[in-house]
């Protein structure tokens, strides 16, 4: 009895938290235990001002005896136990009081400082242990998983009430064969939920003889896709049995076939049980095909269990259609009431509650009426509240689930505030995947009208929050009906029935305004707008408190106002993307982008979001790529729509290697967008954040990408698996509707990327269809004629089209060829038939007919709605007037070609009619006079007869394109004359071309191809290749910017076409570049590639500015120091000289045939070295001979003073004046030694270094002639010695390289290393200053074809110690490599494009990057510019002539 009530408070509060708790659980608890010496004086005190409140002594005496005891006896048995048993930590400090003065209040104040800051510094320790034990963050697969295994467990422990069901389920997973699957259904609140987990627990059990796979999927409403569901299970079996893990595919067809696929992988030994419960549940968008995917019978050792409602959306009829076995179908029958009298009072039981018998006999007639598990639940808490005093009527008994929440929240709005129940409850329903205890209280101390409640009553404080205790008591009861679980490492609190929701949804969430008030304060807090003491306005009553009169100044300015406005912390925390131990902010990548979106701030989505660097490697270091890509791409079609899409392509593109390496975001990024930034101004400031974290994250940074690869989204129908395509037709609604070979017809947009089947109707299969407007005309296979409306496609008229107006002969029953919509009316022509029928749009009556000579072919209107010109045959047109609701025919005019019309052009401003016919001839006609036409233009070509496959007419562009097999052709409509032409690839045949927007681009499908070929109009260069992915492109459909292939085989593919305009930005010659020359001011690019032409490329903009054209293929180029001059050399032997600033070529120089070329540092001389006679060192600006070498140096070099030039000849070292061509200098090894490779040291102008062929390493002084040496080699280190590279200063050599291994010397410590790579070596520099290695290798071994595993890659690594300094994925086969002072890396491409990388490892490097940083957005988007073509002279300015002296000195 003492035990029970002289129990102290504190003991009672730390039992509770203490006792009976999880070793883990209390390791998180931190105890303070302060002791006092010398307190008897002080409690002598105390007890003598209390002795008022207790007037017996013995009572005073025993109180403080007792408590004294009681607290002992905690401190000395009750926690020395517990720190014994669990590891709890327990701080304890001593205080010794004087024995005059006591514990005084200073004493006090000091150990309550004192332990804040004990208590901070444990709480981050506590914080740090707990992160730092989870930074190995899991990816999405087991996240899902484990939080699918954490539903089953909370479920399964709601099973309280055995179901006789269960014996029906334990009895199909043990059948040995099943053919289909075993459907629940039962209506709201039967537990199908809480019945199928505990089946799925149960499994185990019953299939104890095996080792059963269990896959259970709980569906979520609309956080759940088909998309989604698919790919999760399909995950996770193919995880469970071994097999591949398979990559998400794009379209919803594929994921059906690999879990198809999939359900073969099951044992007899280890059987799948496949679990699917709320099948009604799945997101709206897949509802009207929700059963399409599912298996029609299961293959061997595969159990499947689903659940659904019995009459929502019709699932379970579609369910017993698929599957005719009746017995396979399991429907929940309602409860039993004694079964539910007896939950009721366990429930009793377990609260220390019970009923009278006069209170149970309404208890059990409420459960007659309602014997449902939630409505137990809900019961037991209304009884709970009854007294045994209280008398209890029918009236008394809630009836109904939703009534029952209704009135327990009335109760808790009762004890806990109307204010802070109702915004918790709201907060809790709209959360996208529940939300923590902490969030929770941080939100109601967000809240105004909750923060009022515990405002204090003298005083305001700077900072306040609601107490967690009272958020603690809220939750406390609610208890039951609101479970914790773990999501994406936090602990959150969600319904556990979606009654509660409903309900909730109905009293407080009605508006729309106070639902996108909640998501509005949802998104602030998950965005830290009130975080790092941002203080909150909070508005109360002037006359709340004594204390508002002293915060406001001056106080008699609000004398009037009865309201004022205080700004109080509301202590939020801060929510970065990433924690300081890159450790992901889940809850904000979770929940931020939903509630903005519920809230409509669809800008601040997409550019503080979705366009966030931190977003994007939060997601990335999370392990949820997949989830980031779905997010872009939903959010593009509220927002920036082809901003998003492309950057979600980028990523998918690099799904294999940002899963593996989340770092190389950055590079990824810069290779892949930088061509679409002038296309797409609203990347560049996303750009700059990848640039600026590329600086902290990677010492190389692109800063001129030769990736031009165009994304794509690609789908297929689901509805082809079983019938082709064979016929596509475009709407101007943005719609493609395509007609099956089974008569079924599906349409596809791209916010519909899966597709759906126009009209839903087995009675319905059409035979043909046509397009015009926003109209579909179908035949169907009984000869009956249906409009539908795209834009309303549920609208369809019938038009009774057939039946002819006359009884001319020609006017039988015949197909439909085409149809046109003016206004109001429809014009419908017929194969073979020589009239045109009217019909009105609104009502289907028919108006009238047009009757032409021949059979009519083509029908167009002008542009004022005024005329109707019919194409025929035999090379006519006729013209109606349909003004005034009429007609009228107005003339008829022909030619002589007699061919079949099949498209008419007609220009109100020109007076001008054009028809072009089937063979591509132009007829040009002028009908200023309708009534006299004049033929004024007549272009045909009778040696082609190949028949015209596809028009186009691009009215703004004044373009008009014909494609036929053999050739494309593009006339100018303003003169019609022909602009362009284009030939196909040999062996090959177009089916179709089409062009861009601005059309500067043609994209042409051809036949047996699987890839689209893009030509570049302007220089007629094919610059893309588009992959369709399967068999040949069925049609091409272009609208607005989006070009969409369609294969027969139902794959879908679309592009952008601005995309394309930006990759076909990227400059190429179209032919693999040899050689890289940059300007010393960095402003040009120089390139051959064995053509007759040297290219100059423009920095800043990337794109080849002209063409020095040569009448041979180049051989040698050089370029002066200042960048003005460019000397080349062709294969005839001439020698140019071009002005680069003007492309003027300024000499020829004909003579001996150069095998090198050579330019002094000072740019006055040029030498020109020939292997088979001798050399010339001629004037630049003159071409005047100024001496000749008689001797050939192999690799020369000239001096950095211009003085020499530097050559091996034979064994020796040689250095030749400039000036006299005799040989000034020799430095000659003994008789068993040669030269084998050297260099100048531009540091030191007068040393040369060189390397013998004993391997020994010396620096020979020019002027003094004298010779150090430094270094012994190896001889094996000897080999390529004409990759041999010195920096500058001498300090570091590259000498060799060999397969993946590069051999360097440390000069100054005498000391040879090796660097290994990880696979051969393509290209290899030393940078001039020789602190790093620039290196491009081949792509490591992988399995992965993508161009980031596949390619050769480029990287830079610091020479004194090898450090990585920075990796760049080329993404393309690499031809040359050119490495210049600042830096910069050049690196020409096998394409004919060039790319540039900066090293910003040093200081130098990130100013150059910087500066590029501050450039992007500042150039004009791209223009088609032909590049210029500088032409040589036609013959030699200058001729060198050979004397016979120099014969003979030779």
């Amino acid at each position: 009895m003492e035990n029970k009530y002289f129990t102290s408070v504190l003991e009672r509060e730390l039992r509770f938290a203490l006792e009976n708790r999880s070793n883990e659980d209390v390791r998180r608890c931190l105890c303070y235990v302060h002791k006092i010496f010398n307190m008897s004086r002080q409690r002598e005190r105390t007890a003598g001002q209390q002795s008022g409140l207790l007037s017996d002594p013995d009572l005073q005496a025993f109180c403080h005896t007792k408590s004294n005891t009681l607290l002992c006896k905690l401190r000395e048995d009750f926690l020395p136990c517990m720190v014994a048993s669990s590891e709890l930590q327990v701080y304890t400090s001593t205080t010794t009081c004087e024995l005059r003065q006591g514990y005084t209040s200073e004493m006090r104040q000091g150990y309550i400082e004192g332990l804040c800051k004990q208590f901070y510094t444990n709480v981050l320790n506590l914080i740090d242990v707990t992160v730092s034990r989870n930074t190995s963050q899991i990816d999405s697969l087991t996240e899902g998983i484990l939080q699918q295994a954490d539903l089953c467990s909370i479920y399964s422990h709601l099973y309280r009430i055995q179901c006789a069901e269960v014996e029906q389920i334990k009895t199909y997973l043990t059948q040995k064969e099943t053919k289909y699957p075993l459907i629940v259904s039962g209506g709201p609140c039967t537990g199908k939920t809480v019945f199928l987990a505990h089946c799925a627990k149960q499994a185990d059990i019953w299939l104890r003889d095996k080792d059963p796979v269990i896959v259970v999927h709980f569906i979520k409403g609309d956080n759940d896709t088909l998309k989604q569901l698919l790919s999760s299970v399909c995950q996770q079996v193919a995880v469970s049995y071994g097999q591949p893990l398979l990559c998400i595919p794009k379209d919803i067809s594929q994921l059906k076939e690999d879990f198809l696929n999939l359900l073969s992988a099951p044992s007899e030994e280890r059987p799948l049980v496949l679990i699917l419960d709320g099948l009604d549940q799945i997101s709206e968008a897949y509802k009207s095909q929700s059963i399409w995917w599912l298996p029609r019978s299961l293959p061997p050792n595969v159990k499947f269990l689903i659940s659904t409602a019995p009459r929502k959306f019709g699932i379970l009829q579609a369910l017993k259609a698929l599957y005719t076995d009746q017995s396979q179908f399991v429907e929940l029958a309602p409860k039993e009431r004694k079964d539910c009298s007896k939950m009721l009072t366990e429930l009793l039981f377990s609260s220390k509650r019970r009923v009278t018998s006069g209170q149970q006999i309404y208890v059990n007639k409420a459960l007659n009426d309602c014997s449902l598990t939630l409505y137990v639940e809900l019961l037991h808490r209304q009884v709970s509240h009854w007294r045994s005093d209280v008398e209890i009527t029918g009236d008394s008994v809630r009836k109904g689930v939703h009534e029952n929440i209704k009135w327990f929240l009335d109760q808790l709005e009762e004890k806990h505030g109307k204010e802070m129940v109702s915004k918790a409850i709201c907060y809790l329903t709209l959360a996208k995947s529940g939300i923590t205890e902490t969030e929770l209280t941080d939100l109601l101390s967000s809240e105004d009208n909750v923060l009022m409640q515990f405002l204090p009553q003298e005083d305001l404080p700077l900072k306040l929050r609601v107490p967690e205790s009272a958020v603690e008591k809220l939750l406390l009861d609610l208890k039951g009906f609101l479970v914790r679980r773990y999501l994406l490492g936090s602990q959150v609190l969600f319904w556990v029935s979606r009654h509660f929701p409903l309900v909730i949804y109905k009293l407080y969430l009605s508006s729309d305004k106070r639902v996108q008030e909640i998501h509005n304060a949802m998104s602030n807090y998950f965005n830290g707008r009130w975080a790092y003491g941002r203080a909150k306005p909070l508005i109360i009553n002037q006359g709340l408190t004594t204390q508002t009169k002293r915060l406001l100044s001056p106080p008699q300015a609000f004398s009037n106002s009865p309201l004022v406005k205080i700004y109080i912390d509301r202590q939020q925390p801060s929510q970065p993307w990433l924690f300081k131990s890159f450790f992901s902010n889940l809850r904000k990548t979770h929940e931020l982008p939903f509630h903005l979106k519920a809230s409509g701030r669809l800008e601040e989505l997409s550019r503080s979001v979705m366009l966030s660097l931190g977003f994007h490697q939060a997601m990335l270091e999370a392990g949820q790529l997949n989830e980031l890509i779905n997010e872009l791409e939903e959010t593009s079609q509220l927002a920036l729509c082809k901003e998003l899409r492309l950057l979600a392509s980028i990523l998918r593109s690099a799904t294999c290697l940002l899963q593996s390496r989340p770092a190389d975001l950055t590079m990824v990024i810069q290779i892949k967008l930088l061509p679409f930034l002038d296309i797409f101004p609203d990347l560049v400031s996303y750009a700059k954040q990848i640039y600026q974290e590329g600086l902290k994250k990677c010492g190389v940074s692109a800063v001129r990408s030769s990736v031009s690869c165009v994304p794509s989204i690609r789908t297929v129908l689901p509805g082809v698996d079983v019938s082709p395509i064979v016929d596509v037709l475009q709407t101007q609604c943005e719609t493609i509707a395509m007609l099956l070979d089974n008569g079924c017809v599906w349409a596809w947009k791209e916010d519909v990327v899966d597709g759906y089947r126009l009209i839903n109707s087995s009675d319905l299969l059409f035979s043909s269809a046509k397009s015009a407007g926003n109209f579909l005309m179908l035949s169907t296979k009984c000869n009956r004629m249906l409009l539908c409306n795209m834009e309303m496609p549920t609208l369809i008229y019938e038009i009774d089209a057939q039946k002819p107006v006359t009884s001319s002969p020609a006017a039988a029953d015949t197909a439909v060829q085409g149809f046109l919509i003016v206004n109001s009316r429809i014009f419908v022509w017929f194969r073979d038939a020589n009239y045109v029928r009217m019909f009105d749009l609104n009502t289907g009556r028919r108006l009238g007919q047009l009757e032409c000579q021949y059979c009519v072919t083509c029908v167009s209107c002008s542009s004022n709605e005024k005329y109707i010109f019919c194409g025929q045959e035999k090379s006519t047109v006729s013209i109606f007037d349909i003004q005034d609701e009429g007609f009228r025919l107005v003339m008829s005019s022909s030619s002589s070609a007699g061919t079949c019309v099949i498209d008419v052009l007609h220009s109100e401003l020109r007076g001008e009619m054009s028809w072009v016919d089937s063979f591509g001839n132009v007829f040009v006609w002028n009908i200023q006079i309708m009534v006299e036409p004049t033929l004024v233009k007549e272009c045909c070509n009778l040696e082609d007869q190949q028949k015209v496959l596809h028009t186009e007419h691009s009215p703004e562009n004044r373009t008009f394109l014909i494609c036929k097999q053999a050739h494309i052709v593009l006339w100018d409509t303003s003169s019609w004359t022909v602009s362009d032409q284009f030939k196909a690839p040999r062996n090959r045949s177009f089916i179709q071309a089409v062009l861009s927007s601005n059309c500067s681009l043609i994209i042409a499908s051809l036949e047996n191809c699987q890839f689209l070929l893009v030509w570049k109009r302007i220089t007629g260069q094919c610059i893309l290749r588009l992959d369709i992915g399967h068999t040949q492109a069925l049609k091409m459909i272009k609208y607005q910017s989006t070009l969409v292939a369609i294969a027969a085989n139902g794959f879908l593919t679309a592009w952008d076409l601005d995309l394309m305009l930006g990759a076909s930005s990227v400059s190429k010659t179209g032919i693999k570049i040899k050689s890289v020359l940059v300007s010393s001011q960095g402003e040009h690019i120089y390139t051959t590639d064995g053509s007759d032409g040297v290219f100059k490329w423009g920095m800043l903009t990337g794109t080849i500015e002209g063409c020095f054209c040569h009448g041979d293929p180049v051989e040698h180029f050089k370029l002066t120091v200042a960048g003005e001059h460019l000397v080349t050399s062709d294969s005839s032997g001439d020698i140019y000289i071009w002005k680069t600033d003007t492309g003027e070529n300024q000499q020829r120089i004909h003579g001996n045939h150069p095998s090198h070329l050579l330019i002094t540092p000072n740019s006055h001389f040029v030498v020109s070295l020939c292997e088979n006679s001798f050399s010339r060192v001629w004037k630049l600006n003159s071409g005047h001979v100024v001496c000749k070498i008689h001797l050939y140096l192999k690799n020369a070099v000239i001096t950095p003073e211009s003085t020499f030039v530097l050559g091996l000849h034979k064994r020796d070292l040689l250095a030749v004046s400039l000036w006299s061509g005799c040989i000034s200098k020799r430095f000659s090894c003994s008789s068993e030694s040669d030269v084998m490779a050297f260099q100048p040291l531009l540091d030191y102008t007068d040393y040369v270094a060189l390397i013998t062929s004993s391997g020994d390493l010396y620096t020979w002084n020019l002027a003094e002639e004298t010779i150090c040496q430094q270094v012994q080699l190896c001889v094996p280190s000897l080999n390529q010695l004409d990759l041999f590279q010195i920096s500058s200063s001498g300090t570091y050599a590259m000498i060799s390289t060999a397969g993946a291994t590069i051999s360097i010397i440390d000069t100054l410590n005498g000391r040879l290393y090796s660097l290994e790579t990880t696979a051969p070596i393509l290209f290899v520099s030393l940078t001039v200053s020789g602190s790093y290695i620039v290196f491009i290798c081949d792509a490591e071994s992988s399995n992965c074809v993508c161009d980031f595993h596949s390619k050769p890659v480029l990287k830079v690594v610091q020479a004194s110690n090898g450090r990585n300094v920075g990796v760049c994925y080329l993404c393309k086969n690499p031809s040359a490599l050119t490495v210049t002072d600042d830096s910069s890396i050049y690196v020409g491409f096998e394409d004919g494009s060039v790319g540039i990388y900066v090293i910003s490892d040093e200081a130098e490097g990130r100013v150059n990057v910087k500066r590029h940083i501050n450039q992007i957005g500042d150039r004009q988007p791209y223009l088609s510019e032909e590049p210029k073509r500088w032409q040589s002279m036609e013959s030699a300015s200058i001729v060198w002539v050979d004397s016979s002296t120099d014969h003979q000195q030779c």
